[in-house]
């Protein structure tokens, strides 16, 4: 017996390659070639990566995927937050409990997609319609930080993602984060200077603690968003728009429908709705929670390659890839005059979009926001004096009927070469006004106009708060 195991242990380290040569006391047997020039990992190559805020969002774009997937695109998904808020329409479980339920879900539901690589940021749900709130409660630099390592590890081609753009009805900061996460990898992800510690070659990669990741810098081409607002007008020649009624030609049925049976799997978000629809009235009836069979369409953020603004996703896309290009990063205005503008989320979006190249979005829609009925709107101001001297400024606010300030707009004394923060506020009416709801807020200073900023704004039975 002792014969055999001798045996059985020479031919164990032998085809090892001990008996070749190898160091016994180190039995892995030896790389053809160093380990730090292997070529990228291709089970985790995608064509198309989805970056979405909820896990369940992906059904916002479930039909192109579905689409895609179908043509032998490999997709792959990131969730940037777990998911633990909203209701649950099946269980008891809330907080933390749903979020572990949800990313379940999530994972089934893509999985029916035939999606095999997702993965999450961990962010919180964070339920406002600031993405700024939603940026700070995921740890901006943390997620941005993992976001860049999987665009390097996955080698997208093009990334989807929420529109970086606050519009009425779809206004969820989460929504919006995960855009502005999206935009700033696809800027990023291919420039080694930017989380140089992830594109180092590993120091020991024969040795199990390697603090250095060996990925490789990459520049996705194209990047394009969605979003689901109660108004899609602005969408119109802003990019491709891909049927739901198209039938699936290896699942003879619509993609829409397939849409509406991943949805299924998100049953503490509605499945169950989508599911009696779906059994009651067919693809046709996909109209709740979500319009399912509505196209899916999209704008073209940036594209790096050669290609219409409403042609095909995939249409000018470089096989082996695009070098690195750098984002046209932002500029400080320059001001000579006191000046007001709108503060908040706003302010950052314009600074965001000329950061980025994305001035384009910037005309799309006036600035706008939905309001709860009976709830409070709250109006952030910039006011900037670049003089040598002291000002004194005084607002004025025309509202729409219904609405009550609840102060007297503020006045205030702005020092020379100095940045002022203020809001005005209002009270929504108790009850649902038709159209939009017209606010403009204008500032003087010494008999001059220094701005007018308009702000339209929906009144909704429900909303999510500033």
């Amino acid at each position: 017996m002792r014969t055999f195991r001798f045996c059985l242990g020479i031919l164990l380290l032998s085809s090892l390659g001990v008996a070749s040569g190898q160091d016994v006391n180190n039995p892995w047997p030896k790389d053809p070639y160093d380990a730090n020039n292997r070529k990228p990992d291709e089970r985790y190559k995608a064509d198309l990566l989805v970056v979405v805020a909820h896990p369940d969002d992906e059904i916002m774009a479930a039909a192109f995927i579905a689409r895609q997937v179908d043509e032998g695109k490999r997709v792959a998904i990131v969730w940037t937050t777990v998911g633990d808020g909203g209701t649950n329409e099946v269980g008891p479980e809330q907080a933390r409990a749903m979020g572990d339920i949800r990313e379940v879900e999530a994972i089934r539901g893509a999985a029916s997609l035939g999606i095999t690589n997702m993965w999450n940021l961990g962010g919180p749900d964070t339920p406002s319609q600031n993405p700024l709130v939603s940026l700070e409660t995921c740890d901006h630099a943390r997620c941005l930080d993992r976001l860049v390592r999987l665009v390097r590890l996955t080698r997208p081609e093009v990334i989807l993602t929420w529109l970086p753009l606050g519009v009425t009805g779809e206004n969820h900061g989460d929504h919006q984060a995960s855009g502005v996460l999206a935009t700033e990898a696809f800027d990023i992800a291919g420039d080694p200077t930017v989380f140089p510690e992830q594109v180092t070659p590993a120091s020991e990669p024969r040795q199990n603690q390697n603090h250095l990741e060996g990925l490789r810098p990459w520049q996705p081409q194209k990047i394009y968003y969605f979003s689901n607002p109660t108004h899609m007008d602005f969408f119109a020649n802003q990019g491709p728009q891909y049927a739901a009624s198209d039938v699936s030609h290896t699942r003879r049925i619509p993609y829409g429908q397939i849409a509406a049976e991943e949805f299924i799997y998100h049953r503490t978000q509605g499945g169950g709705r989508v599911e009696r629809a779906l059994l009651e009235h067919g693809a046709e009836g996909l109209e709740r929670p979500i319009p399912l069979m509505k196209p899916s369409q999209f704008i073209l953020g940036k594209s790096l390659v050669k290609s219409d603004k409403t042609g095909d996703v995939f249409a000018g896309i470089v096989n082996q890839g695009v070098a690195y290009q750098r984002s046209p990063g932002f500029v400080l205005p320059v001001y000579d005059a006191p000046i007001m503008e709108l503060g908040g989320p706003w302010n950052f979006y314009r600074q965001f979009w000329q950061a980025h190249g994305l001035d384009h979005l910037s005309r799309l829609i006036p600035a706008e926001l939905t309001i709860q009925v009976g709830g409070t709107l709250s109006i952030p101001l910039i006011v900037q004096n670049p003089t040598d001297a002291p000002i004194q400024i005084t607002l004025q606010v025309q509202t729409p009927d219904g609405w009550k300030l609840i102060s007297p707009p503020p006045s205030a004394t702005i020092d020379a070469h100095t940045k002022y923060f203020l809001r005005v506020q209002a009270l929504a009416p108790a009850t649902k006004q038709p159209g939009w709801q017209q606010f403009v807020v204008s500032a003087e200073s010494a008999g001059k106009s220094i701005g007018k900023v308009p702000l339209r704004v929906e009144l909704a039975s429900w909303a999510l708060p500033q």
